[in-house]
């Protein structure tokens, strides 16, 4: 019994961490000129990242919404390799 209890745990403690490190996507947003970038802070979740090309705001990850400034060239600013 107190074998199985170290692999359930194992196995639990396994997932969870898999789980709680998988980067977050969002869907790409429209070409252009970066022309807002909005962020708010949520109590029950955090900071959340916001950019506004062409008169669109959409979400963005930390790392893109920190690459990409004001008079920028969206998706150009960012550092992902999938555009």
């Amino acid at each position: 019994m107190n074998q199985f209890m170290r692999l359930a745990v194992a196995v639990l403690t396994a997932v969870v961490l898999l789980t709680a490190c998988e980067p977050k996507t969002y869907p790409p947003g429209p070409a252009g000129t970066v022309t807002d970038r909005p962020r708010v802070y949520y109590k029950s979740g955090g900071w959340r990242y916001w950019l506004t090309v062409e008169g669109t705001k959409f979400r963005v990850t930390r790392d893109d919404w920190r690459d990409c400034v004001r008079g920028s060239s969206y998706p150009a600013c960012t550092n992902r390799t999938d555009r």
